[in-house]
């Protein structure tokens, strides 16, 4: 078996090194790749082996986004696993009432038989990824993060938290939110506290979803109960995105489950 995080090593050259192999940095390798084959591509991220297998997170992906996947070819595979959304409703109210009035919808299909939106498992778009890479050829080093890079006439070298180095031509900065790589480069951002915290988790429920998404803009941030596909064994799955007060989502998610499950239920 080829040792491919220690071939991506060895290799003198490079014409492009992602960073991060999350599936943004992951669709970038490919659609280069897939572009020009000759292209020398690796990618390396900072998390261990088999990590993104844990990832229990769940993202919605536009119609524009599933064509993308698709000419990358990967969406066939992704398509059995993704929820299709097809109604969302939002509304904006509090907890309290007994009545929250829909005041926007969205429905129906950007093309026939094609839904404006679907729910997929970050493990099973990022897995399809993995596997179209490994297709055609670019190397994944795992578990090893980018500690700098210098830029030398038409290339750059690109050193690595294990004292390796790699030389690449271009080196693509998907690490994340909270991009290192974007630090280095000093790029500036601008960014500010909102005091809010996101918690993010599946539930099952006993009555089908029916497709239909819905986002609740509550006084404290929004609350969104997103499709999922059922489980194997038939179980109704949503993922919700429940944004609260930083101090009050820290208690809720420390707290004792039939008090998250209660605040859960009356929203």
């Amino acid at each position: 078996m080829v040792d491919r995080k220690e071939d991506a090593k060895n290799r003198t050259a490079l014409d492009i090194l992602v960073a991060g192999a999350g599936y943004v940095g992951l669709a970038a390798a490919v659609s280069l790749k897939q572009a020009r084959p000759s292209l020398a591509v690796a990618v390396v991220d900072a998390a261990p082996a088999g990590a993104w297998q844990k990832d229990g997170r769940a993202s919605a992906i536009a119609a524009a986004a599933c064509r993308m996947l698709d000419q990358l070819g990967v969406w066939a595979e992704i398509a059995p696993e993704a929820q299709a959304i097809t109604e969302m409703i939002v509304t904006d109210s509090r907890a309290s009432d007994p009545v929250r009035p829909v005041f926007l919808t969205f429905d129906g299909e950007v093309a026939p038989g094609e839904a404006f939106a679907h729910m997929v498992a970050n493990r099973d778009l990022n897995g399809a990824l993995r596997r179209r890479a490994e297709i055609l050829g670019i190397d994944i080093i795992e578990g090893v993060a980018v500690s700098a890079f210098d830029v030398n006439g038409a290339g750059i070298t690109v050193h690595l938290v294990d004292g390796a180095t790699l030389k690449a031509r271009l080196l693509v900065a998907a690490d994340g939110v909270n991009s290192k790589l974007r630090d280095m480069a000093g790029i500036k951002t601008v960014k500010w506290e909102y005091g809010q915290s996101g918690i993010v988790c599946t539930v099952a429920h006993e009555r089908p979803h029916n497709g239909r998404a819905e986002e609740h803009f509550l006084p404290a941030g929004p609350f969104a109960t997103l499709p999922l596909k059922p489980d194997k064994d038939g179980t109704n799955r949503s993922s919700i995105v429940w944004v609260e007060r930083s101090e009050d989502a820290e208690k809720l998610v420390d707290g004792d489950d039939l008090v998250f499950e209660h605040e859960l239920e009356q929203r």
